[in-house]
């Protein structure tokens, strides 16, 4: 006996040839034929056969967010915890359409459901993957969809070299420095130097001007930027307003700047990103320059720039790039843990002697958030190690894990909702005859049942489990070697650590540590540092409990 999901879905709620009712009614005697149990319905009204089974309001909640997608075992993991998946087996539909009208969702979703054991199956298309034939049908359906993907994918892609190398536009996201105009000459569009209204090649040229005569860094540029945006629109905003559509008050960004600018476009010349396999079997995306038959970059519209600009722009850009700036890649131990009183995190940057923790707002729009000034990073490192140590560097570790609980309640309701809707089908007329009076009284009497039992069943609350790990925190940050380590350790600790423009008034011994919204807190000058009240509790009493 397996337990069996329901699903329910209708592209309009005024649609009566596939009513909810109907739907239930099929899927259930399916469900009953083969002595398995509906443990749930879910219903998707006004909802597309084209989404994605994952996607949709209500059987998403029942799904992995994940399906279909390459990710993290980590990510795969976290997203099958947060859905309902483990209180089913089979999920069964009316018909295959009411679980998807899309056949590689539908192939994702039977791919996914075999490597996780579970089953996928619709009650009148006799397709029911838990048989031989049905595996069958699949494979022979999954074949053609596959195939039929692979001729999309190069017939896409056909298309999109012929236009480029026909000088035409292809359409999308123009790059900054052009706009798309219709060609006089022929057919479709093309680029040309935005030189007029938004004159965005004009910007291009200053921005070089400034890099490489000037001097200027690129965060100083993308302050410059940043001052009037009615002189230096940003990308995004300079399409809208090109397309007669309001600016959205998009910024520059530091690292949005450095693409376009070591960008082959600014140019003329057309780039292009794939995906390649690499030898351990992960994909990567990559950016090469596309290339005419003799070998040639395509050129695809006048240059913004000249060669020797272009390649004094990318000598500067090299230049300005700190190569002792390596470590800055390297997770700094108060990462995502350190964070300026404006609510952004601080990054670890080089200084001219020192490294410093900055407000990262820096890092965005190359401007300072103006509420906060850099700290050394010795100093920041060392006051929150030594705070975190002394409050919590005695006790054991303790791991805390969820557990989701069971709760009968929906289920209960459901039921309830199904004995309404089947007396209103006898109110209605239905069930006349006197084999359907018996129907109506066998499916009255099997939900009338079903009801009581699970009105019976018990209400497991969510709960977290405290596992003691044997070692306590000090012991555990003395075999930590690396930033990542240690910054993995705070992260899961909850520690976070506020800096301030100004010391605080105040600087509390540990020992009167006091309690503010479910946090302990504890201050050392401009650094105010706090712990979670139930990381505090909970290793404070397991100290209690096992020193009595």
């Amino acid at each position: 006996m397996a337990r069996v999901l329901g699903a329910l879905r209708l592209s309009r709620a005024s649609d009566e040839s596939t009513s909810v009712v109907r739907q239930k009614v099929a899927i259930q005697r399916w469900a009953d034929s083969r002595g398995h149990t509906v443990v749930g319905w879910v219903e998707d009204v006004d909802v597309s056969g084209a989404v994605a089974p994952w996607e949709r309001p209500g059987l998403g909640q029942w799904l992995p967010s994940t399906i279909g997608n390459d990710v993290s075992a980590v990510e795969e993991r976290l997203a099958w915890e947060l859905s309902r998946v483990d209180e089913w087996d089979i999920l069964c539909g009316w018909k295959l359409d009411r679980i998807s009208r899309r056949v590689l969702h539908i192939a994702q979703l039977v791919e996914w459901a075999g490597e996780n054991n579970k089953e996928i199956a619709a009650a009148e298309d006799g397709f029911d993957l838990s048989s031989p034939m049905g595996k069958i049908l699949f494979q022979l359906i999954a074949a053609f969809a596959e195939g039929e993907l692979e001729a999309i994918k190069v017939r896409a892609k056909s298309s999109y070299v012929y236009l480029m190398k026909s000088g035409r536009w292809r359409g999308g996201f123009v790059p900054y420095g052009y706009r798309a105009v219709k060609d006089a000459e022929g057919e479709g569009w093309k680029l040309e130097p935005d030189e007029y209204g938004t004159a965005t090649a004009k910007v291009v040229r200053e921005i070089v001007r400034r890099i490489v005569e000037d001097g200027e860094a690129t965060n100083a540029v993308c302050r410059w930027l940043n001052e009037d945006h009615t002189k230096t629109p940003p990308p995004l905003d300079a399409q809208r307003i090109r397309a007669g559509k309001e600016p959205k008050g998009a910024v520059w960004r530091v690292g949005n700047l450095l693409r376009m600018l070591q960008s082959h476009t600014l140019l003329g010349r057309v780039e292009m990103t794939e995906e390649v396999m690499l030898p351990d079997g992960k994909k990567e995306k990559r950016t090469r320059l596309v290339r005419d038959a003799e070998g040639l970059p395509l050129q695809r519209a006048e240059p913004l720039i000249t060669e020797r600009e272009w390649e004094q722009l990318q000598a500067k850009l090299k230049a300005n790039s700190n190569p002792r700036a390596g470590n800055r890649y390297d997770r700094s131990p108060l990462l995502q843990v350190a964070f300026c009183t404006c609510g952004r995190a601080m990054y670890r940057n080089n200084g001219r002697n020192w490294m410093y923790y900055r407000c990262s707002s820096r890092n965005i729009s190359g401007a300072e958030c103006g509420q906060n000034e850099a700290i050394r990073a010795k100093l920041l490192e060392e006051a929150v190690e030594e705070a975190f140590l002394r409050a919590v560097g005695h006790m054991q570790i303790i791991r805390r894990t969820f557990r989701p609980g069971v709760d009968h309640t929906k289920d209960v309701e459901e039921v309830t909702r199904a004995l309404a809707e089947l007396r209103e089908d006898r109110e209605a007329g239905l069930y006349s005859s006197e084999l359907g009076k018996k129907e109506y009284r066998e499916e009255y009497l099997r939900l009338e049942a079903k009801r009581e039992a699970l009105a019976a069943m018990a209400v497991v609350p969510d709960r977290w489990e405290e596992t003691p790990t044997g070692q306590t925190y000090a012991d555990r940050w003395a075999e930590l070697t690396s930033p990542a380590e240690k910054n993995k350790e705070l992260r899961e600790a909850g520690v976070k650590a506020i800096v301030h423009r100004e010391e605080l008034p105040w600087a509390l011994p540990l020992a009167e540590i006091g309690e503010t919204e479910g946090t302990v807190r504890h201050t050392l000058g401009r650094i105010e540092l706090l712990l979670p009240r139930d990381l505090y509790d909970r290793v404070r009493g397991f100290a209690a409990e096992h020193s009595a």
